[in-house]
């Protein structure tokens, strides 16, 4: 930016819009460089170990209540849907961690 300034003084007012160009080439450039190497760069992916203890604890702390609820009840049925959604909420997460690259 200083040299721009420095050239404008030296080269005058005339020469102002194509320094400004050239300014704007250059900052467009360096954005596209950016961007480019932006992209190029590997993804990190997130630690799945976390998110599988998660899941796990999150299911543990839900059957226990739900199954209780349903067999108070006295509803052997209602346990065993729910057991089979919290069954499936984790293939789903273990399908959707290993799906990923």
């Amino acid at each position: 930016m200083e040299s721009l300034l420095a050239a404008r003084q030296e080269l005058g007012p005339g020469m102002e819009p194509a320094l400004v160009d050239s300014f704007a080439q250059k900052i467009i450039a360096e954005v596209q460089r950016q961007t480019w190497m932006e992209h190029q760069k590997p993804v990190p992916r997130p630690e799945s170990n976390g998110g599988r203890l998660a899941i796990g604890i999150v299911s543990l702390v839900m059957a226990i209540p739900l199954t209780a609820i349903a067999l108070g009840n006295g509803s052997v049925f209602m346990a065993i849907v729910c057991w089979i959604g919290i069954v499936m909420v984790n293939f789903a997460f273990a399908f959707r961690q290993r799906g990923n690259p």
